[in-house]
């Protein structure tokens, strides 16, 4: 059945659906005849006057309202593109210039009549790699939408369009897998809400939310992002190189990421230049390489770009892919300080707290933490608690503000701030004594693997502080630490094996913990050693070993262990 549609009226533009699958099939030519008899689903689109390019187009907004699962417009065989700013960048809200005497077609995924089945095929847009599969569970219905006569919109037509209800997509997990044992703690990383009250220190409380979106429409958007990009779309090609790169719409693809980055690069994107330098840094689907990197970052740099000159001053301040030069890192961080980011910002207070390129200024130094932790920068917000939790810098010690400190960067998720506020839960700096919230903020640090909260963790197990004394779960929580090398969990194994505390007694185990901490430069596991060798524990008693392990022991600061050399060395003396 057919209908003639009338375009007489002043600035509408007539549109059609054409299902992408059947666009290889023989199909209607469109016509140029504004009178033609055409298929019944053509509808009218206002179309709009635009100020910024003195054209008359038709608002995107506007055909997804009638076709929800548009992917782009042809006029015959060409698609219609989006209009373009001087600097090629897609204007927003997205348009494209009208054509009111043709019917265009809207390309669209799914079928615009109820007797046709809604096939999506999301592989057939994207073809980037083999592993390109991609799939959806759609059902499909049938929904009557009328419009009223509305500038911006359709004018008075009644359409009938596919409506598909796609399932929501679970979130994807992203939090750090726990290196603690899962039977012991959930490592389900909840965000603080940073509305809570300054008065309540509870770290369970979270406002994190994720919004569910549809399979459906992560295939449209990757779908529409690629017609985009392949019509010359800077933003669009960035944003393609986006997806391959991390994996979330698309099939994570290094090489294709690089690609669609190399093109926008080309046409002088820095963002795209920096991604580029990234991916050459990280050696993510290439051979790592600082000094190409360098090149990009340097590339997008001279844009101005301020996230690339902070990277320059990281190459620079670590020596990665060119001599270290702290002084070349300061000008660096500055231009990028001077933009306002706040990364920048606490390397330049790093560099002036560490005397690094510049003098050490501490004052200098609270005045640019200050200037990134007021834009939120978690790391800034730790350093300020650490000058008031200890005192230096000039600055009176005070726990309160250090704990208001902490707790601003712990709420962001920060896993050093985190474990700090259970320190000062559980000495009661600050804030009262309370175990219990200690070991909340201690679960929240070790579920982001950071082994010094794991071995805080097991010593509240050991202790026996705000939980039943547990050898054999501390042993658990020292081990995770010690897998990480942290010598303080080194050494308390070496303890526990001793003195067969949560496993059986094994002089072997213990000491080769103790080496482990010793070679850390723990001067207790030194001393450790030196008492095996002098009593024959585990190995064979040996005065000359030992008394070369206390002397270690005193060399690392534990003057305690002076004592032991001079009982040792008389002994040989006998």
């Amino acid at each position: 059945m057919t209908q003639v549609v009338d375009t007489s009226q002043e600035n509408v533009q007539a549109l059609r659906a054409v299902v992408k699958s059947t666009l290889t099939a023989p199909t209607p030519a469109p016509t140029d005849a504004p009178q033609a008899q055409m298929q019944e689903d053509v509808v009218l689109v206002d179309c709009q006057h635009d100020p910024t390019t003195e054209k008359e187009v038709v608002l995107w907004d506007d055909v997804i309202l009638a076709f929800n699962d548009a992917l782009h417009v042809r006029h015959k065989a060409k698609v219609v593109p989006f209009l373009k700013g001087a600097d090629f960048i897609v204007l927003e809200p997205r348009r494209f210039a009208a054509i009111p005497d043709a019917v265009l077609d809207v390309i669209i995924e799914g079928r615009t009549t109820q007797t046709e089945t809604a096939v999506p095929k999301p592989q057939d847009a994207v073809s980037e790699s083999p592993q390109n599969d991609i799939t959806t569970s759609t059902t499909t219905g049938t929904t009557t939408i009328t419009h009223s006569p509305q500038a911006g919109s359709i004018q008075g037509v009644t359409i009938t369009i596919a409506e598909t209800a796609a399932p929501a997509l679970a979130p994807v997990a992203t939090s750090t897998v726990s290196r603690a044992p899962q039977t012991i703690l959930d490592t389900t990383n909840h965000s603080d809400s940073n509305n809570s009250s300054n008065d309540n220190l509870d770290p369970t409380q979270s406002n994190a939310k994720e919004t569910n979106r549809g399979p459906q429409l992560y295939v449209e958007d990757l779908n529409q992002t690629h017609t985009n990009a392949d019509l010359g779309d800077v933003a669009a090609q960035v944003k393609l190189g986006d997806m391959y790169l991390e994996g979330k719409v698309a099939p994570q693809n290094y090489q294709s990421a690089m690609r669609w980055y190399l093109k926008a690069a080309d046409q002088g994107s820095p963002d795209a230049q920096r991604k580029i330098g990234n991916i050459h840094c990280k050696g993510l689907g290439v051979s790592q390489d600082y000094s190409e990197g360098l090149q990009w970052y340097l590339k997008a740099a001279a844009q101005g770009d301020l996230d690339a000159q902070r990277e320059i001053g990281n190459l620079y301040s670590k020596g990665l892919g060119i001599p270290q030069d702290f002084s070349e890192a300061m000008q660096w961080y500055l231009k990028a300080a001077e933009q306002g980011d706040p990364d920048a910002q606490r390397e330049i207070g790093n560099s002036y707290s560490k005397g690094l390129g510049v003098p050490q200024d501490q004052k200098m130094s609270m005045e640019w933490y200050l200037k990134a932790a007021q834009q939120g920068n978690a790391p800034a917000q730790c350093n300020i608690a650490v000058i008031y939790s200890t005192g230096d810098d000039g600055v009176s010690r005070d726990y309160k503000h250090a704990a208001d400190w902490y707790r601003k960067s712990a709420l962001q998720g920060y896993a050093k701030a985190q474990r700090s506020m259970g320190n000062l839960y559980k000495n009661g700096f600050g804030v009262r004594t309370d175990y219990t919230k200690a070991m909340e903020w201690y679960q929240k640090a070790s579920a982001q693997g950071l082994p010094q909260a794991q071995a805080d963790i097991a010593g509240l197990y050991y202790h026996g502080h705000g939980v039943p004394k547990d050898y054999s779960t501390a042993m658990k929580y020292y081990l995770c630490a010690a897998q990480q090398s942290n010598k303080a969990a080194q050494f308390q194994l070496g303890h526990m094996f001793e003195h067969g505390e949560g496993a059986p007694q094994d002089y072997s185990e213990a000491f080769a913990w103790y080496v482990k901490a010793s070679e850390q430069g723990d001067g207790i596991a030194s001393k450790c050693i030196g008492r095996m060798y002098y009593e024959g524990l585990g190995v064979a008693r040996d005065l000359n070993k030992a008394v070369d392990w206390y002397q270690k022991a005193v060399d690392q600061g534990d003057a305690s262990a002076r004592a032991s050399v001079d009982a040792a060395r008389k002994d040989l003396c006998k």
